[in-house]
């Protein structure tokens, strides 16, 4: 569900993100992952995992994290996806639905089942069903309502006891309809039509994994039921557990929940892989209001057995080859007029490897020829040299650090994964210091000529593809097989050589040994105007508090952190909404003088010092930190220089206005975030336009993000309180200038209730946008009242839309209280067929109504229990007592919020959940924005 962005079109800061994020070295842990073991040597799963295999053909892996903290997580694998379907579409993902409705072991269904857990699908019990195979996970929490037998009992009932009722599969397909509406559109059926060409004469062309509008309505029950039948059979499916288990324990539940299955053969899937044959298969791909133009020439080939000698050596050649063949191609860019043209090696199953060459264009018949040649340049003069010696070497470092620090660092979940993806790939899970130490070898062994010989393998395969991609409306005509070989055969003649690769400032910055600091500048020491300690209770630490000469002032929570780790939050109290500045512009200032290093300082010297994570928002800039005693000075000094000796870059700015453009240009025109934006505060909206676009420069940026920073600040701190800490605060802090000069804005939504519509989408589907307030005085306690009240909402109204109207697929539901407005703010969006938008929008609006009602008659244990869990997770973590000693701050001033967080869960009662809820709904003010197919009428 796509969650609607802020009304001061935040969004820009992702998109400006790109063009000025630091400059780190991509990493090669794919390269890691990738690989398994070094030839002549044996393959081993890593001792940490536990396999085994029932007599019926079950295979399962244990993984016990030995942390008591820790709860467990369950997977179920079974292989079968849409591949395997023969008739209807999306059969296979209609399975994954239907075991979830009625089960032998549970009548009342297993969602009715979820809820007297406390559970909902999405959190504690999810599934996927993909291609090639489906997934159904269950994640635990400690002292969950099911033990692990229960899980275990639980997953075999999902896996075997699926009923398949008649009646149950009428309500779930219009379940399922709604899924497949929501994600109908242009692109995902463009990007199916590219993965058909690219995976033609095979099983997967023209299976959708979620099936069609008319597969998904007309496929009967007994279909379902024969598919499940015959694919879900023990030797089948892989289970995996993962967390704070007991393995004998395990190994009882499976054998007793899925050993007592009679052993059927796995069913014989020999379609999984893509067809090879020498050809040239030559498409087109084209849909209704496609825009895009392009030509493809790709190259399928076969992979060497999995866990081969030959395969493990080949990972690690094809890893560099994707880095070192995708970079060329971009440099030769400047060979073929800047035509932007772009390489991918994709495996689209296990044993298949497929080069693709891209280019984007409207003119088809000039570009395949370009394509031909590079494709020939590369075959001719191979990958960079140059470029390839430094690949390798910051691999072989990378590889030397992981062989040194050895352990394994990955937590239960990480493991869970790691498992899966080697069970699903069909490898081995190494121990990852034995998997560095054969890397290295097989590093130190690979050539040059090596991978040169292997690119020509790559790009001479005889199985070959080429299809135009063209826009709705247009018509061009497909070349013929003799005309392609033709150019082909021309390809090779003339040839320039490929584009020399440069090695940048940075690389030769990070080359360059030592890399030494500038002197940091010593300034006048400021004043501490008052000190205060806030003794200790019996619930919360001692608060130390600071109030500096300059305004800025420090609270801190002496309270020792897990990590013996210090967490640290600079606040203002005025963010990028305030009566001064151009919100957008604001932000733009901000983050560029966030990523620029400060004067005097290179990027490589910058990265060295200890740094903070910035945040900037509508009613607040925070600059966060977690670090460890020793590095507070040295934190402290970057904070200070930063600000001081920070400016902004002129390099960037041009990148920064062209995508201003680019915004005003496109964003705004019928998008339902914006429509809603305009909506709720249609008179504070400020939007640029291009003659203020045009004004921008580096001195306006500069001033805007000076003001923001020269504001009085709040430093909040979580950890054990060092010595001599005052003289910190003195020779760092206290003689930064300030001026509190920025006073705070909020948006506040117009009163009353309000309906736009607007036509937006190409495919028959709308979405509702709900969104309004209502009046309510904030407090910690009140706000933690608001999110209890927010999960109770959102469970009624699935209940109600969903699993009873059968009208959705999913809602996004949030409920929050506003500090800055004194709001409690409610935001609800869902997609459904354009004729039942009316239905569903008052059952939701009458759910609301209904909640103090709803509420009296509901059993709170569930809830109640989940808070509990959730709290004492959230309570042993350092940033959370740092979130709310801030909150605490700001409410009373003090620490009383602390002193009884951990009775929190008390407040939750039917009662106070009641009362909260006949105040806040129905909803004093309201807009709705209701997005429509195009063309259609009111």
């Amino acid at each position: 569900m796509p969650t609607p962005s802020t009304p001061r079109q935040s969004k820009l800061l992702t998109l400006l993100t790109r063009y000025f994020s630091l400059n780190i070295t991509i990493l090669f842990y794919t390269l890691l992952a990738g690989c398994s073991a070094l030839p002549n040597s044996g393959q081993q799963w890593d001792k940490s995992v536990t396999q085994g295999q029932l007599s019926n053909g079950l295979t399962y892996y244990l993984y016990d994290s030995g942390n008591a903290n820790d709860p467990f997580n369950i997977r179920l694998i079974v292989n079968a996806g849409s591949v395997d379907e023969t008739g209807y579409a999306g059969v296979a993902h209609m399975v994954e639905h239907m075991v979830f409705r009625k089960t032998y072991a549970h009548p009342e269904s297993l969602h009715s089942y979820f809820t007297t857990l406390g559970w909902s699908t999405g959190k504690q019990i999810n599934a996927l069903t993909r291609e090639s195979e489906t997934q159904y996970m269950l994640r635990t929490r400690v002292n969950d309502s099911l033990d692990l037998p229960s899980s275990v009992a639980l997953m075999g009932d999902i896996a075997f006891g699926a009923s398949f009722d008649e009646a149950d599969w009428l309500q779930e397909k219009k379940v399922i309809l709604e899924e497949w509406r929501r994600g109908e559109s242009t692109a995902s059926r463009i990007n199916r039509l590219k993965k058909d060409q690219m995976r033609h004469d095979s099983r997967y062309v023209n299976r959708p994994t979620i099936g069609t509008e008319e597969s998904i309505l007309s496929t009967p029950i007994v279909e379902i039921k024969n598919f499940y039948k015959r694919f879900y059979v023990p030797a089948n499916m892989t289970l995996i557990i993962s967390g704070h288990i007991n393995k004998q324990t395990a190994i009882n539940a499976i054998e007793q929940h899925f050993g007592q299955v009679k052993k059927s053969p796995a069913p014989k899937r020999d379609y999984v892989e893509l067809p090879l044959a020498p050809q040239l298969h030559i498409g087109k791909v084209q849909s209704t209001k496609g825009t895009t133009a392009a030509v493809v020439f790709g190259f399928r080939s076969a992979l060497a057995q999995q866990n081969s000698k030959e395969r493990k050596l080949d990972q690690l050649v094809r890893y560099f080859l994707r880095k070192l063949m995708r970079n060329q191609v971009i440099r030769d860019r400047a060979l073929l007029n800047d035509k932007k043209i772009s390489l991918r090696l994709e495996q689209p199953t296990n044993n298949r490897i497929v080069a693709a060459l891209v280019m984007r264009t409207q003119n088809h018949d000039e570009a395949l020829p370009l394509l031909l040649e590079e494709a020939q340049r590369l075959k001719h003069f191979g990958v960079d040299k140059t470029e390839f010696n430094a690949l390798k070497a910051e691999a072989y470092s990378i590889l030397q650090r992981q062989l040194k620090n050895g352990a394994d660092n990955r937590d239960y979940k990480a493991w869970e994964d790691k498992i899966t993806n080697a069970v699903i790939a069909g490898k081995v899970l190494q121990n990852s210091r034995e998997k560095a130490r054969q890397q290295i070898l097989l590093l130190n062994s690979i050539t040059l000529e090596q991978l040169n010989d292997r690119l020509k393998e790559l790009l001479n395969a005889p199985d070959q593809f080429l299809y135009y991609q063209i826009p709705d409306g247009i018509e061009v005509p497909l070349p013929t097989a003799t005309t392609v070989r033709q150019l082909q055969a021309n390809a090779g003649n003339a040839l320039k050589p490929t584009v020399a690769y440069q090695v940048s400032i940075a690389e030769q910055e990070q080359q360059a040994e030592p890399i030494t600091l500038p002197p940091i500048t010593l300034y006048p020491e400021g004043e501490i105007r008052r000190f205060n300690r806030i003794p200790a209770t019996r619930d919360a630490a001692a608060i130390s508090q600071w109030s500096l000469d300059n305004g800025d002032s420090i609270v801190w929570l002496e309270q020792p952190t897990a990590d013996n780790k210090l967490y640290i939050n600079v606040v203002t109290d005025t963010g990028f909404d305030n009566r001064t500045q151009s919100p957008m512009l604001s932000q733009i200032a901000v983050q560029l003088w966030q990523q620029t290093p400060p004067t005097g300082w290179s990027e490589a010297q910058w990265k060295l010092m200890p740094q903070w994570s910035w945040v900037y928002k509508s009613q607040q800039l925070s600059l966060g930190a977690v670090i460890t005693p020793a590095q507070l000075p040295k934190l402290l000094d970057t904070y200070r220089i930063q600000l001081q000796e920070g400016h902004i870059a002129a390099e960037g700015l041009p990148s920064v206005k062209s995508d201003l453009l680019r915004h005003l240009s496109s964003a705004n025109k019928n998008h339902i975030s914006e429509a809603m934006a305009q909506l709720k505060y249609p008179s504070q909206i400020n939007v640029l336009d291009d003659s203020t676009v045009a004004d921008i420069d580096v001195p306006m940026l500069e001033a805007l993000a000076k003001e923001v920073l020269t504001q009085p600040v709040t430093f909040y701190v979580v950890g054990a309180l060092p010595q001599e800490v005052d003289e910190l605060w003195t020779q760092k802090v206290a003689s930064l200038p300030r001026r509190k000069t920025l006073v705070a804005a909020p948006l506040m939504q117009q009163s009353g209730h309000h309906l736009k519509e607007l036509a937006l989408y190409d495919s028959p589907k709308m979405q509702v946008m709900f969104e309004g307030y209502t009046q309510l005085e904030w407090s910690p306690e009140q706000a933690f009242l608001v999110s209890s009240l927010a999960e109770l909402t959102q469970s009624a109204l699935k209940q109600r839309l969903r699993l009873e109207l059968a009208g959705i697929y999913n809602i996004r539901f949030d409920l929050t209280l506003n500090p800055a407005t004194n709001h409690a703010e409610m935001a609800l969006s869902f997609f459904c067929a354009p004729e039942r938008r009316n239905e569903l929008l008052t059952a939701a609006q009458q759910v609301l109504q209904n909640m103090p009602q709803w509420l009296k008659k509901q059993d709170l244990t569930p809830l109640i229990s989940n808070i509990h869990y959730a709290e004492q997770q959230r309570l042993a973590l350092g940033a959370t007592w740092l979130k709310r000693l801030e909150l605490s701050d700001h409410r009373y001033g003090n620490g009383h919020y602390l002193e009884h967080v951990r009775n929190l869960p008390s407040l939750v009662t039917h009662q106070s959940l009641a009362t909260l809820a006949e105040h806040i709904f129905p909803l004093q003010n309201s807009a709705t924005v209701i997005a429509k197919p195009k063309g259609e009428n009111d």
